[in-house]
């Protein structure tokens, strides 16, 4: 009864235990830490199955199959090693897979351990060559890419890496020879910091002298906008003259003068404060738009009273256009019209 018992007892520990014996030899697993393109951090998986470019593993409980390409390129090389065999063509399978992703490092690994297998030494030795060569190249371009970037301190360590790494590489060479222009690089560098700095203290002199010019530079402005608000009521005038309304059109000429003569004489008594840069310009601008509006208007007033027959004061303002320009052609040819027809001496 004892050993019935004892083998009863005894039963489910040993069903348990071969259970757990086929469940470990089921399947071979290899844990690696990996990363998925699709996510930030790395996991560690227990690797099932890679087949067809498929990748079977467990992350927990859990079982997933996803393509080989969707995992970054290091988990790719970590996963196609485990389920790599040791033949020196499954070796050299590895190491090109890595060298024709950019994985130089990885490449001559697999190709360092083909090479000690018979009939595998002379491919596996050119296969390092060439990733050595790419891995000296990849590493150059970084230092060449630091330096268009004009970021020296970057770019001496790396091209520094490439000679002391690879002395007997063709990037080598061109490490040396970039190496020597660290110098120029250097003072264009500082040069450019400190053009930078010169024209931000400009640009903050700028900003503190647009501050102070404003309201004169406003003022220049407004002045500016009543010449042209003024040069249309000259043009009103006209109209009104040719149309025959010239008792409406008169009096506009008149009011132009008077408001760009006050215009002009308001410009003169603050000439003063005209203290930066370009102001003075833009004052003449606007005086001599100003002195160009009132001879206009000399002239259109003039004749507008000289073809209404008001003689005497078509002569009157016929002088004084002549007073601000006597080389007007039109004003000198309109007073020799008026004095064939006007004596001031007759009356």
């Amino acid at each position: 009864m004892r050993q019935a018992g004892s083998f009863l007892y005894n039963a489910p520990m040993a069903r348990l235990l071969i259970l757990l014996l086929m469940f470990a030899l089921a399947a071979p697993l290899w844990a690696v830490k990996v990363k998925l393109k699709s996510e930030d951090k790395e996991f560690e998986a227990d690797i099932e199955n890679l087949q067809d470019g498929e990748v079977t593993y467990r992350k927990g409980r859990k079982q997933f199959t996803v393509p080989l390409e969707d995992f970054e390129l290091p988990s790719q090389f970590a996963i196609m090693s485990l389920r790599s065999g040791e033949s020196g063509d499954e070796l050299m399978h590895l190491a090109r897979f890595a060298l024709h992703r950019g994985l130089y490092s990885e490449a001559q690994q697999a190709a360092a351990k083909a090479a000690k297998l018979e009939g595998f030494n002379d491919k596996a030795e050119r296969l390092s060559a060439v990733a050595r060569n790419l891995e000296a190249d990849a590493l150059l371009d970084k230092g060449i890419t630091a330096l268009d970037d004009k970021d020296v301190e970057r770019a001496r360590p790396l091209l520094q890496e490439v000679i002391s790494r690879f002395p007997d590489t063709p990037a080598a060479v061109k490490a040396e020879v970039l190496l020597g222009t660290l110098k120029r690089v250097e003072l264009e560098v500082r040069a450019a910091q400190l053009e930078k700095e010169a024209k931000q203290a400009q640009a903050d002199a700028d900003a503190e002298e647009q501050k102070r010019r404003t309201p004169i530079d406003d003022w220049l402005s407004e002045l500016e906008s009543q010449v042209s608000t003024n040069t249309a009521t000259k043009k009103e005038a006209d109209e009104d003259c040719k149309s025959g309304y010239t008792n409406r059109g008169l009096p506009k000429y008149e009011n132009v003068v008077k408001a760009m003569a006050t215009l002009r004489n308001n410009l003169e008594k603050n000439r003063g404060l005209l203290t930066f840069r370009g102001q003075d310009a833009h004052a003449d601008r606007v005086d001599g738009k100003a002195r160009a509006l009132i001879i206009e208007c000399y002239y259109s007033w003039a004749y507008n009273l000289y073809q209404g027959q008001r003689y005497e004061m078509a002569a009157s303002v016929c002088k004084k256009g002549i007073e601000m320009d006597p080389r007007d052609r039109r004003l000198l040819s309109l007073k020799v019209d008026i004095d064939e027809v006007y004596d001031p001496t007759e009356k």
